[in-house]
């Protein structure tokens, strides 16, 4: 097992990953985006350095309610999804939420089809991870060799289960997971009027422009 030495500067960022995860984990337990296990463990790959934060929480029948943080060598854990350079993330987090549950229950893509979601997002997809027996890094990369001209992911769906996301920093990525698990539970009670609607031709530019995020949609050109 790797041995580290933690020096002043790394103990103020290993406490900094700490505290945000316990504020993301707050958020969204609060807003009811977790489901009623509270399932959201995380990694995060401190930048320019082999460390690897783990940081697992407690479920409601604990009584200990602490969190629990481990440091692992980043090298080490080379079947992680954070070493495909394409997702450009450092976090990635595992969480049970209720309507993207739903999806993955389906076996079925999550389309993205709410501007609050989508707006933060260039991928238009969060894909279905069928087949459980190729790991998700395998089955990332496999996706992103076949298919150039569409966005990386920001996620995968645990099929009969949770869900997978990344994405830099740790408040950011769970910002991404509140948003993504809102955008599962209105299109789920748009089925009864008639279900989403793809957008209409010029609102994706609108909230790509409101997030800096146009010019890099008009350069990449993504098909999805």
């Amino acid at each position: 097992m790797t041995q580290f030495t933690i020096t002043p500067e790394l103990f103020r960022v290993i406490d900094e990953a700490k505290s945000d995860a316990i504020h993301a984990y707050g958020f969204l337990q609060e807003t009811g985006t977790l489901s009623a296990t509270w399932t959201f463990n995380l990694l995060h790959h401190v930048p320019d350095t082999d460390l690897l934060l783990s940081i697992n929480f407690p479920q409601p029948w604990e009584r200990d309610r602490t969190p629990r943080l481990t440091v692992q060598s980043y090298a080490e854990r080379a079947d992680l999804v954070l070493h495909e350079p394409r997702l450009e993330a450092d976090t990635y987090v595992h969480a049970h939420t209720p309507y993207l549950a739903a999806w993955s229950l389906a076996h079925e893509d999550f389309p993205i089809r709410y501007v609050a979601a989508q707006r933060h997002l260039l991928t238009r997809v969060i894909p279905n991870h069928r087949d459980r027996t190729v790991s998700v890094l395998d089955t990332i990369r496999a996706r992103l060799d076949a298919h150039p001209d569409w966005a990386p992911p920001t996620g995968i769906l645990e099929s009969n289960g949770g869900a997978n996301l990344w994405g830099k920093g740790i408040v950011n990525t769970a910002k991404l997971i509140l948003l993504i698990e809102e955008a599962a539970r209105f299109q789920s009670l748009a089925e009864q009027v008639g279900g989403a609607k793809d957008y209409n031709p010029g609102t994706l530019d609108q909230q790509w422009k409101r997030t800096g995020l146009l010019e890099l949609a008009k350069e990449k050109h993504y098909a999805q």
